[in-house]
């Protein structure tokens, strides 16, 4: 086998394990919604280390290399979208904020002890 044909041949081999190890963590996201153990500073650098390398990644004949680097700025990206969605919309997002207002009494004991509160 000749030396660009194997390492072509790793290259496609090993592209496709990486998108497959990935499609877990996506497929749960999707799920179940929960993005709390995703870091909004991770993310964000992911997604610009994610276009600076484009620069590079377009400078190489079209590859195996094209489609990892693709396959990765597409689950970053989404995963930055769902993490604005899913996670800092909801604690953002005023009807899903719950005040608890406590009633207390004019003497201060916090019972109802009296109908009129302070």
């Amino acid at each position: 086998m000749e030396t660009v044909q194997l390492q072509v041949l790793a290259g496609v081999t090993s592209s496709v394990i990486f998108i497959f190890s990935n499609l877990p963590m996506v497929f749960k996201a999707v799920k179940t919604r929960d993005l709390k153990s995703y870091s909004l500073g991770h993310l964000a650098l992911s997604n610009l280390g994610n276009l600076i390398h484009w620069v590079y990644i377009s400078s190489l004949p079209f590859g195996p290399i094209w489609f990892l680097h693709g396959f990765y700025t597409l689950v970053t990206a989404l995963m930055l979208l769902w993490y604005f969605r899913y996670e800092l919309a909801g604690t953002i997002d005023i009807r899903s904020l719950h005040l608890k207002l406590e009633r207390v009494c004019k003497c201060g004991c916090g019972n109802d002890c009296e109908s009129a509160y302070a």
